[in-house]
C-alpha cells in the first residue's frame, strides 16, 4: 500500500471538511437556510469530501476493512446527490450535515491520522 497516496486523499477530505465548517462560522440553521452563496460553497466542499472519498477506496480499499465506523457508502454516495437532479440535497440535507456529518468525519480522520501514526 502506498500510504502517501492515501494520506493525500486524507488530506483532501479534511481540508474540504474544514472549509465547510469555515463557511458557516457564525451562523445558524436559518442563517444558512437564506444564504445561498454559503449553500453552494458547503455543497462543493461536500462534493470534494465525497470524491476524495470515492478515489481513496478505489485506491485503498482496505480502508473500509480498517476503519468501518466511518460511513464510507454515504461519503462516496455524497457528491453522486449532489450533482443528480433527482436526488439533490436540499438545504434540509445541507445543514444537517454541515452540524453534525462533518465535525464526526473530522474526528474520525484525525483518529485514522492518529491510528497511521501509530503504525497499526
Amino acid at each position: 500500500m502506498t500510504t502517501q497516496g492515501a494520506v493525500h486523499y486524507l488530506d483532501r477530505m479534511q481540508e474540504a471538511a474544514d472549509e465547510a465548517r469555515l463557511f458557516v462560522r457564525g451562523m445558524d440553521g436559518a442563517g444558512f437556510a437564506g444564504n445561498k452563496l454559503v449553500q453552494s460553497a458547503v455543497a462543493y466542499s461536500l462534493c470534494v469530501i465525497g470524491a476524495a472519498a470515492a478515489e481513496l477506496l478505489e485506491k485503498h480499499p482496505e480502508f473500509e476493512l480498517e476503519h468501518p465506523d466511518v460511513r464510507w457508502n454515504e461519503l462516496r454516495e455524497m457528491n453522486k446527490r449532489l450533482l443528480s437532479d433527482e436526488a439533490a440535497m436540499g438545504v434540509e440535507d445541507l445543514w444537517p450535515a454541515i452540524e453534525h456529518s462533518v465535525p464526526e468525519l473530522l474526528s474520525q480522520l484525525e483518529l485514522i491520522r492518529h491510528w497511521r501514526a501509530e503504525g497499526e
